[in-house]
C-alpha cells in the first residue's frame, strides 16, 4: 500500500562503507563550532602532496637502475602496506610497515645468491623509510575521510532535527498545521492521479474550556498532551496525526474507505471519552467530524473545510460522536 511521504530518518553513516572505520565518540554541542570540510580538503591536499613527494624520491632512490623483478617486489609491499594502513589502525599500520620492511629487505639480498647475505643498512633503511611515509600518508587520508563524514553526518543530523523540529507542535509532539497541509497536498495529488481514496479527521474537544477555566492553562496543556498521546498511540502507521491548534487535532487516513474512515472516528470519541485524565478535571470529551474522499478535494483548505462541517454537524447532534460524509456529499469538488 502506498505511503505517505514522512520525515526521512537519520541517514545511515557512510562510515559503514569503510572497513575499520568508526564514529567519534561525541558529537559537537549546540553552539560548537564544526570545521568545515573545504578546511580539512586543504590540509589534506597539502599533506597527501607531501607524503607522496617524499615517498617517490625515496623510492627512486632505492631502485636506481634495479631489474624488474625488485620494482614488482617493491610496488607489492607497497601495495601491502597501502591495505593495511587504509584497513587497519595505527598499531596494525606501523606493525605491518616494519613486517614489510624487513621482508622486502629479506627478499632482496637473498635473491643475490650470496651466503652469508651482506646486508646494505642504507638500502634497508630507504625501503623502511618508502613504508613509513606510505603508511603515515596512507593513514593521514584515512584521517581525513573519518573527519570529514563525521562532519556530513553532523550536519545531516542537525537540519533533520531542525527540520522535525519546525513539523512538530511543541507541546504534543504531533505533526503541526503547517506539515498537515503538507501531507494533505500529496495525498490530494495521490488521490487525483491514481485514484486512491483517503479520509481526514478533524477533532474537537468538548469542554476543554471548563479544564481552563476551573484548573487553568497548565491543566489545559496536560489534557491536550493526554490526547495527543491517545492520537498518537491508535493510529496507523501510515496514518498522519496532527494538532490544528488549540484544542483541535485532525488524522490523515491514506487509503481509507468510508467504512475505515467511521470505524476509525468512532474509535477515537471512545478512546478520548476514556483518556486517563485527572479525576478533579471537568469531564472531556471529542466531537469528530470526517470525510471519506473517493474523489480528490480542490485544496487542503477544502478538505478541512468540509472535515469541519462534519465535525460541527457531530456538536449539532449532541457532541461526543462522531459525524462522517463522503466527499461527494460534502461537495468536495468546490474550492
Amino acid at each position: 500500500m502506498p505511503r505517505l511521504p514522512s520525515l526521512p530518518k537519520i541517514p545511515t553513516s557512510r562510515l559503514h562503507r569503510l572497513p575499520g572505520l568508526r564514529r567519534r565518540e561525541r558529537e559537537p554541542r549546540v553552539g560548537e563550532p564544526v570545521d568545515s570540510s573545504a578546511t580539512h580538503l586543504e590540509r589534506l591536499v597539502f599533506r597527501l602532496g607531501l607524503a607522496g613527494l617524499l615517498a617517490a624520491l625515496l623510492f627512486v632512490a632505492v631502485l636506481g637502475e634495479r631489474s624488474a623483478a625488485e620494482v614488482a617486489l617493491a610496488l607489492a609491499n607497497m601495495g601491502v602496506v597501502v591495505v593495511a594502513s587504509w584497513r587497519f589502525g595505527p598499531a596494525g599500520r606501523w606493525v605491518t610497515t616494519v613486517l614489510a620492511g624487513l621482508c622486502w629487505t629479506a627478499a632482496s639480498e637473498l635473491s643475490r645468491l650470496a651466503w652469508p647475505p651482506a646486508v646494505s643498512w642504507w638500502d634497508s633503511a630507504l625501503r623502511l623509510g618508502v613504508l613509513v611515509t606510505l603508511a603515515g600518508g596512507v593513514g593521514t587520508f584515512r584521517a581525513a575521510i573519518v573527519r570529514l563524514l563525521h562532519t556530513e553526518d553532523v550536519l545531516a543530523a542537525t537540519v533533520v532535527r531542525e527540520r522535525d523540529s519546525a513539523r512538530r507542535d511543541r507541546l504534543t509532539r504531533l505533526w503541526n498545521s503547517r506539515y498537515l497541509h503538507e501531507a494533505l497536498e500529496q495525498e490530494i495529488a495521490r488521490c487525483r492521479r491514481y485514484g486512491r481514496p483517503f479520509g481526514l479527521l478533524l477533532v474537537d474537544l468538548d469542554g476543554f474550556k471548563a479544564v481552563n477555566d476551573a484548573a487553568g492553562h497548565l491543566a489545559g496543556d496536560h489534557v491536550l498532551q493526554i490526547v495527543g498521546r491517545t492520537l498518537r498511540e491508535n493510529c496507523r502507521a501510515t496514518d498522519v496525526p496532527a494538532r490544528v491548534g488549540g484544542d483541535e487535532f485532525a488524522v490523515i487516513l491514506p487509503e481509507a474507505s468510508e467504512e475505515m474512515v467511521r470505524r476509525c472516528a468512532a474509535k477515537l470519541v471512545a478512546l478520548v471519552g476514556q483518556a486517563p485524565l485527572p479525576l478533579d478535571l471537568p469531564r472531556v470529551t471529542a466531537s469528530i467530524g470526517g470525510v471519506a474522499f473517493q474523489e480528490a478535494p480542490a485544496s487542503p483548505k477544502a478538505a478541512i473545510a468540509a472535515a469541519d462541517a462534519a465535525m460541527y454537524g457531530a456538536k449539532r447532534d449532541g457532541k461526543n460522536r462522531a459525524f462522517v460524509a463522503a466527499g461527494a456529499a460534502a461537495g468536495m469538488s468546490r474550492g
